[in-house]
């Protein structure tokens, strides 16, 4: 026995665990006993209570819609003659099947069912005898529109289930009325509907619908009944639609077989039927109750709160719970108080050695000899403290070597950590810098004088130079990676600063001497075009047959030599930064059409056919109006000469704040392993020698400069083709209307800084 306590005598951790094991686990017990038996039984079912009484304000304000839909029907349906507007009645204009009228008569209705907040009214359809719509007005989605409505095309309504039996003058025990979820043909949106006839005399000459979409529908719920999320089903428990848009899709929302059978036994007793699920990784109960219209159920209701809600019953047990607590930390603390004055001494001893070592006085030692773990800790110290000391100055050794290595690199130097601040910085870059003064170096890498250059900076390598920074007298090229340690724990980054000031140079240079040579060229070859029009006209004397063929033969090729030559002279420009982008509202129609006047008589020549359709409401879009005319032209142009018949067709698709436009032909096509090689210059079309010898074919540079240009303006340009069926080209433009702007784009050092 004496043996066994001088054993746990000597062992620290039986010390220390034992006599705090057992009272921890003591105070755990009874604060979980305390705390389980004040709420465990009271949690859900308040919380049930609470989801129930949400779904019951759901349901009546439910109720209520319908009920003021049927009084809108009431009185539109019997609206009289408008002396003052000259509209007729209602029903004498359905009867006549008057669209003109119907749509008057209509018109004061739609808008005051708009500013009543009890109609809600999104949609109001008027169907004749036949079922055909002759007046269909929906909410327009600009508010301030006038008139507040857009009208949409006649639907034939013969075949839904509600038309029939309103011609037919059917009804249930509630009247001749019908409500329920309709899904018109010329849209996906699904709708809350109230339908009722139209009746001229005792004559059924129509009917009226007034519908509520039902994504309006269930936010209005949500906002009365203070649900977080108002979901609708259709019979078979799939989702309709829901004020919550999970990231994985609507379909996680779908009720559960299992539950679905639950739903369908509780519902004849009007009890709500609960489930769990979880929402963008956040748990939710959701109560499920029928959809009742009129005394039929047309689907199912439910609506859902946050699980954290229940968390709110800690609060009945706080108390209780704090004052256990701190009784027991004070039994806790006054036996820690006891123990820790028994392993002060060592303890203390070991910390005055762990400071020395701290502040670098490798060579202290502790001096606790006991038996106990203390004794096994303080020789364990000692080792490790003498092996610190030669991995200390093995470190040392190589973080010199590894310096001088970084301040001889001829490239710009700089190590940050991971908030950015600067930890190196080599001598090259403070020549860079101008400074070697320690005090007025930059702190953080985000205080380097970089300015990113964004134009006038040529291709490397068939790639823009994105990366491109001015330094003060120097052009840099700028790469950030992350210095990752053996565990992937990202915790400093280099940034290496290349000088590229003589490449530029010496690359602004070549293209300024391709631009003059260019335009020296283009002289001469105008007046060999001007030449050989007159001389085909027949201003200097008739021509031969044979004379004009070579004549018409020279013209051609001044064409397109002087083609080729804008084409390098517009490289040249973006090169060299001279080509300068402003920005300002275009009309796409009309410089469409400006771009491709002077292409008429090629294509023509060629028996192609060109087809522009761009609607004429399209938006203004942001762009330079000469270079989005160099756009459609290259383009076009390209259209045209790998076309040998068929068409050349343009059109225009608005996609949110984006405008494409597409330039489709039916000519040879281009394979899918060229997609990305044909925006890159000097790189044409098909190989074959057809292609080859075609005095239509180019030197490469054309989608070359569409690619450059559209991404100037903010936008992307892409190719879809069948070989031999054709090819269409597509681009992107930004609407004047669109937020943000084509300069806005992040870059990695903007990144990493």
């Amino acid at each position: 026995m004496r043996l066994l306590f001088e054993e746990l005598y000597s062992r620290l951790q039986y010390k220390i665990i034992l006599p705090f094991l057992l009272l921890a686990f003591c105070v755990a017990l009874a604060i979980a006993t305390i705390a389980f038996s004040l709420v465990a039984d009271s949690w859900q079912e308040r919380f049930d209570n609470q989801l129930a009484g949400v779904t019951r304000i759901a349901s009546d304000e439910l109720l209520n819609q319908e009920r003021a839909n049927l009084q809108f029907l009431h009185e539109v349906a019997f609206a009289a003659a408008n002396p003052w507007t000259g509209a007729p009645a209602v029903a004498d204009a359905l009867a006549a099947g008057d669209r003109a009228g119907l749509e008057a008569a209509l018109d004061p209705y739609f808008r005051a069912g708009t500013l009543r907040a009890n109609v809600n009214l999104d949609r109001l359809i008027a169907f004749d005898q036949h079922g055909q719509t002759l007046a269909d007005l929906e909410r327009a989605p600009d508010p301030t529109a006038d008139p507040p409505y857009i009208l949409h095309p006649a639907l034939d309504l013969s075949s839904t289930w509600f038309v029939p039996r309103i011609l037919a003058a059917d009804s249930d025990p509630l009247g001749d009325k019908f409500a329920g979820i309709i899904h018109l043909s010329d849209t996906n949106i699904y709708y809350l509907s109230t339908i009722a006839p139209v009746r001229q005399g005792d004559k059924i000459v129509g009917g009226l619908i007034v519908a509520l979409q039902i994504k309006n529908l269930l936010t209005l719920l949500r906002d009365q009944s203070q649900a977080t999320i108002v979901t609708l089903y259709d019979i078979q428990g799939q989702t309709l639609n829901s004020t919550t848009h999970p990231i994985t899709g609507l379909e996680v929302l779908d009720i559960q077989d299992n539950v679905l059978t639950l739903f369908w036994d509780a519902a004849p007793e009007g009890q709500a039927t609960f489930d769990v699920k979880t929402i963008n990784e956040r748990e939710y109960q959701f109560a499920y109750a029928p959809l009742r219209i009129r005394d039929m159920t047309v689907g199912i209701l439910s609506t859902a709160l946050g699980r954290d809600y229940v968390t709110s019953a800690w609060a009945d047990a706080r108390g209780p719970m704090i004052t256990l607590t701190l009784l027991a930390m004070v039994m806790i603390v006054a036996l820690g108080v006891y123990i820790a004055r028994i392993i002060t001494a060592p303890l203390n001893e070991l910390v005055l050695t762990a400071r020395s070592v701290t502040a670098g006085n490798f060579r202290r030692r502790s001096h606790v000899h006991s038996r106990d773990e203390v004794g096994v800790l303080s020789a364990s110290f000692n080792q490790m403290t003498e092996h610190l000391l030669q991995l200390y100055q093995a470190v040392l050794s190589e973080s010199r070597q590894r310096a001088a290595i970084v301040e001889s690199i001829t490239d710009g130097i700089v190590v940050c950590d991971a908030d950015g601040k600067i930890e190196v910085l080599n001598s090259t870059l403070r020549s860079m810098l101008g400074c070697d003064d320690p005090e007025q170096l930059p702190q953080y890498l985000s205080e380097l004088p970089l300015v990113q250059i964004t134009e006038g900076m040529p291709d490397f390598d068939s790639r823009r130079a994105a990366d491109l920074y001015k330094l003060k007298d120097f052009i840099v090229r700028v790469a950030i990676a992350p210095v990752v340690t053996p565990e992937s724990h990202t915790m400093r980054y280099v940034c290496v600063l290349q000088d590229m000031t003589t490449e530029i140079a010496i690359e602004r240079a070549r293209a300024n001497f391709i631009a003059t040579i260019s335009h020296e060229l283009r002289t001469p070859l105008t007046v060999l075009r001007g030449n050989t029009d007159l001389l085909l006209r027949g201003l200097l004397g008739a021509l031969e047959d044979d004379q004009r063929m070579v004549i018409e033969t020279m013209r051609q090729h001044t064409v397109n030599m002087t083609s080729l030559i804008n084409n390098v002279i517009v490289i040249a420009n973006i090169d060299s930064g001279s080509l300068t982008l402003t920005l300002e509202p275009v009309d796409l129609l009309r410089v469409v059409e400006e771009a491709v006047w002077p292409l008429q008589s090629l294509i023509k020549a060629k028996g192609l056919e060109l087809n522009i359709t761009i609607p004429g409401e399209t938006p203004p879009v942001l762009a330079d109006q000469d270079q989005l005319r160099i756009i459609v032209l290259q383009l076009v142009d390209n259209a045209r000469r790998y076309t040998d018949s068929g068409s050349i067709n343009i059109h225009a698709v608005c996609e949110g704040e984006f405008v494409r436009v597409d330039v489709a032909d039916t000519g040879r096509g281009i394979p899918a392993d060229m997609y990305d090689q044909i925006f890159q210059r000097f790189t044409r079309g098909s190989g074959t020698n057809e292609g080859i010898n075609s005095s239509e074919r180019g030197i490469g540079l054309g989608l070359a400069i569409v690619r450059q240009l559209v991404e100037r303006h903010g936008g992307r340009v892409w190719v879809t083709s069948t070989p031999g069926q054709g090819s269409t080209f597509s681009f992107t433009l930004r609407f004047t209307h669109a937020t943000g702007s084509p300069e806005q784009s992040g870059t990695p050092f903007a990144s990493a800084a």
